[in-house]
């Protein structure tokens, strides 16, 4: 299947499939519409502070690159500079490509030679799918990086046919380069199917041409990078990542269950997990009719989840990127077998494959997550969504707890103050505080000490040098979540750094009963909340134009 056929323009009953399953998609995605990611407003601070500072950083003087997604944060400042509600335009244009990997699966799966029911097939599998839905909405880059790689490989898959065609997927693989720090995983792909296309492995002019296109953006990339920020990989590497392979760190101590392929593939429900377990049965058979594209783009994207290992956010971000390519292979190993069968035998394998794709979109569009998340409606059991579809998309997003965090930053300080606390988007995109991110996403030493095991006799220097600069910041708050998941491991270990040094007792006053699900410092010399906040509030509240939940109805009434 890798030698390319000429794919016809889709009838109307493929036309009329494709608008049913990108309109469910849509309404999937509305269901989540209340749901934005915190990490989406990580991009947003750094944004904010290009448009109207001209300095690409979190805090204000300080260096880190702090984000993952370059092209995605400055498609959020272009947003502010414009004076256009960042937020639901982050959350629109998220939609927008989630809905356009539809087609664009169905596309590329037709220029790989499936025909239309396979092309259709693979685009059920995405259109149906409650990850991809999920992130549609959720204010990240996940939806259109997943878009621009199926672009990019449709165009080079289309230029391999077309010898007169420019190298316009040169162009396209450096923006996917700046979309997402994954993207040289997918290099595997242009080496192996240009490999594999070309005569006797000989390179030709045009093949330099595309590779210099290409590389010199991409190099002009890195070194801004490396100059601006000192290093390749952004800081949230080391945050995320830590001190090794965690995959193999898992493994040898018995915690494979926690891998995220694993449960994408059986935390999902038996229909999802049959879907995929037969179609890699199928593929397995049919190896030799599954395109390149598929294999390939599918093999890295999951390479990068096993680097990964897990992800703290819910319903698998990390596998909507290669998803698309996921299904066409699912798709081709189907077509591989079914199309081979005669007459009865043939009807009782789309039969099969058709109660296979139904299961696994009921499974889709009925269940929860299988980790707890401090936003209920990213994980909990769908139930009949279309019933409240209007309901939600009523709500513009919700922050999560993160919002009360919020308001304590706001009327308690100035906006002069630094805040040491995780959890740091929603609170420095609306309070633009001075952030210590006690998670190490934008403060190296704290990822630093969070990498370095307990028993590690360099524990305490460590330690030491993070506290340092933490109180060299003077933080007029040090707030820990202890809700027991997500960031509560962090929070835990830090709590016990603070109490082993002691120095947070000189200066600061715990008080647990200031936020829920919280362990609070107050600074001693800190005064409370008075009427000077309200400029204060009033001010943060413009920032974020589309911010409308019933907590900020009812603290921002006070000062109106």
């Amino acid at each position: 299947m890798d030698r390319h056929e000429t794919a016809g323009r889709p009838g109307a009953l493929t036309k009329g499939a494709l608008a049913l399953l990108t309109a469910f998609l849509a309404a999937s995605a509305l269901s989540f519409w209340p749901y934005t990611v915190d990490d989406a407003f990580i991009s947003l601070r750094y944004g904010q502070n290009l448009a109207e500072y001209g300095e690409l950083v979190w805090n204000r003087g300080e260096w880190v690159e702090g984000f993952s997604n370059p092209l995605w944060t400055l498609f959020g400042a272009g947003l502010v500079w414009i004076g256009a509600p960042p937020v639901l335009g982050l959350k629109l244009a998220g939609l927008l490509a989630a809905l356009l990997c539809v087609p664009a699966t169905y596309g590329l799966a037709r220029q790989l030679g499936l025909g239309e029911r396979w092309g259709l097939v693979a685009a059920a599998i995405v259109g149906t799918n409650a990850s991809v839905a999920l992130w549609g909405v959720a204010g990240l880059e996940t939806s259109s990086f997943g878009l621009l790689l199926l672009l990019t490989v449709w165009r080079f898959e289309a230029e391999l046919t077309r010898p007169e065609a420019r190298p316009l997927s040169a162009l396209l693989l450096v923006l996917l380069w700046a979309s997402r720090p994954e993207a040289p995983a997918y290099l595997l792909y242009f080496v192996v199917r240009r490999g594999l296309a070309l005569p006797n492995l000989r390179v030709s002019r045009r093949d330099l041409h595309w590779a210099l296109l290409a590389a010199l953006p991409i190099a002009a990339y890195e070194v801004w990078g490396l100059v601006t920020y000192g290093g390749l990989f952004p800081a949230t590497h080391a945050a995320k990542v830590g001190g090794g392979p965690p995959l193999l760190q898992a493994l040898a101590a018995g915690r494979g269950e926690r891998f995220l392929l694993y449960r994408f593939l059986f935390h999902q429900g038996w229909g999802f997990a049959a879907l995929w377990v037969g179609a890699a049965a199928c593929a397995v058979i049919g190896r030799r009719r599954v395109p390149v594209a598929a294999w390939c783009v599918g093999f890295s994207g999951l390479f990068f989840v096993a680097y990964a290992f897990t992800d703290w956010m819910p319903r698998f971000r990390f596998l909507v990127p290669p998803l698309p390519f996921l299904a066409i292979g699912a798709a081709a190993g189907f077509g591989a077998v079914v199309d081979r069968l005669d007459g009865g035998a043939r009807r009782l394998g789309l039969g099969a494959v058709l109660v296979l794709l139904l299961a696994a979109s009921w499974d889709q569009a009925t269940r929860g997550y299988d980790r707890a998340h401090n936003i209920a409606i990213a994980v909990e059991a769908r139930g009949p969504w279309p019933l409240t579809l209007l309901q939600r998309v009523a709500a513009p997003w919700e922050p999560g707890r993160q919002e009360l965090d919020a308001w304590a930053v706001l009327e308690l300080t100035d906006p002069s103050e630094t805040i040491a606390c995780p959890d740091i988007g929603f609170i420095g995109a609306l309070c633009r505080n001075p952030i210590w991110d006690i998670r190490g996403l934008v403060t190296p030493t704290a990822a630093d000490f969070l990498n370095v095991p307990e028993d590690d006799p360099g524990r305490e220097g460590a330690r030491r040098v993070m506290l340092d600069e933490m109180y060299a910041a003077n933080p007029a708050l040090i707030l820990l979540p202890t809700r027991p998941q997500g960031m509560a491991p962090t929070a835990r270990r830090f709590l016990e750094a603070l109490e082993e040094d002691g120095r947070v007792l000189d200066g600061y006053l715990r008080r647990d009963d200031l936020l829920p699900f919280r362990v609070c410092f107050v600074r001693k010399d800190l005064g409370s909340a008075g009427p000077g906040r309200g400029a204060r509030v009033l001010g943060a509240l413009e920032q974020l134009p589309s911010y409308r939940t019933a907590l900020m109805q009812e603290r921002s009434a006070a000062y109106r």
